[in-house]
């Protein structure tokens, strides 16, 4: 993070410059061994975090894991390997840290949409179409093909800046932004997709960091009580003024609900119920080997007719006979803060706290499940746990659940 959060003074000469170690430790405190819980450890977990040495996500203790993490770091950086704080390990993670950059390109760039929008210099393929003989709209099989390769290219620009959306927004998101994409290569201003169930209106996006949440919820340190799973996040937002829930761009447009993006795009494979696997955590329960790339996966996970969550499908590679053996799944999230069931609607952005995950799926040569994971998280392994993997994105979470694939039309 950075030196100094707002409002707080700057760090005396010869302090330490980390706004979390130096509020842990000050001058003179006992660097070791941290008692669990105390804020030594808090503090020490997160540098370890930071540095990319934990391994784990942070627990408030400093136990083997992370003794083994300061001892990789101390390797790393030429001190003895003990495993052991002293001064010297904690000015050299001080000194790690501060070359850590605080910000992503989008930010630092002072418009985080333009840039992300700058599609030529994020080194995005340019959409061509060499059959004009029909429009060039979504139903174009050449569109269809070049929205499948955007959606892989761009989802490596929004990992890298840490876009954070929830499901809906993001899988707006890809197709509002390769509508400009089009506009921009070819001079064709795209149809909003549309179904025969409902379409797309018009969208207008915001963008909320760290330095302007536009009211967006991004710190909680002051909250009585927190959702499950976020104790240790709290625990580093009192020690550290810079931290933010926000650890890059966090992109929203007016209110669409996942139902409407549903209804919205166009279905090329509906629920089957002879696709239900009955609890078969090995078995998807969409048709795996029909997937590519720009495809968009509706789940109903209680079977009330809506559709309540959506998954980008970003990549989907076959083996030589045409059986998917891989996919990658682009998720976009949100946790309510104050209601860890669901059971009251947040109010606002104020209460809830968004995030992107991407999620890998290998699979046998007759589309079992063999591992899935998440392979990326906006909010990374050490402050909170993933969410995501193959049971909660290509299959439904409930009996009487359905689960359909979708795709973007006119």
């Amino acid at each position: 993070m950075g030196v100094g959060g707002p409002g707080e003074p700057p760090p005396a000469p010869g302090a330490l410059k980390d706004s979390a170690l130096r509020n842990a430790f000050g001058e003179g405190a006992e660097l070791f061994p941290p008692a669990d819980g105390s804020p030594q450890a808090v503090a020490l977990e997160y540098a370890l975090g930071r540095l990319g040495m934990l391994g784990r996500t942070g627990k408030g203790k400093f136990d083997a894991a992370a003794q083994e993490g300061l001892a990789s770091f101390q390797a790393a950086h030429g001190l003895p390997a003990t495993g052991k704080l002293n001064r010297p390990t904690l000015d050299a993670m001080d000194q790690a840290l501060a070359e850590i950059p605080r910000e992503v390109s989008a930010v630092r760039s002072g418009d985080p949409m333009k840039y992300l929008s700058d599609f030529d210099a994020r080194g995005l393929t340019k959409v061509a179409v060499h059959d004009r003989s029909r429009p060039v709209d979504w139903n174009h099989p050449e569109i269809q093909d070049a929205y499948g390769k955007f959606v892989g290219e761009y989802w490596d620009v929004l990992k890298a800046n840490h876009v954070e959306t929830d499901c809906k927004t993001m899988s707006l998101l890809f197709m509002d932004q390769f509508r400009a994409k089009v506009k921009k290569d070819l001079g064709v201003e795209m149809p909003m997709p549309r179904s025969e169930q409902g379409s797309v209106k018009p969208l207008e996006w915001r963008a909320a960091t760290a330095g302007k949440p536009i009211g967006y919820f991004q710190r909680f340190e002051t909250l009585p009580q927190v959702r499950p799973g976020y104790d240790q996040a709290q625990a580093i937002q009192k020690l550290d003024p810079d931290a933010s829930m926000i650890p890059g761009v966090d992109l929203m447009t007016p209110e669409i609900d996942a139902n409407m993006v549903g209804r919205a795009a166009k279905t090329v494979v509906p629920w089957d119920p002879a696709r239900d696997n009955m609890g078969d955590q090995t078995k998807p329960e969409v048709p795996v080997d029909q997937l590519r790339p720009g495809d968009l996966i509706f789940l109903d996970h209680t079977g009330d007719g809506r559709w309540d969550h959506a998954v980008n499908v970003v990549k989907a590679e076959k083996d030589a006979q045409g059986h998917v053996r891989k996919l990658v799944l682009a998720v976009g999230s949100f946790d309510d803060m104050k209601d860890a069931n669901g059971a009251t609607a947040p109010r606002g952005g104020f209460e809830i706290n968004n995030y992107a995950e991407e999620v890998t799926v290998d699979l046998d040569a007759a589309g079992k499940i063999l591992r899935s994971g998440t392979t990326y998280s906006s909010e990374p392994a050490y402050l909170v746990k993933p969410r995501y993997d193959a049971h909660n994105t290509i299959m439904e979470l409930k009996p009487g659940g359905r689960i359909k694939v979708g795709r973007w039309g006119d």
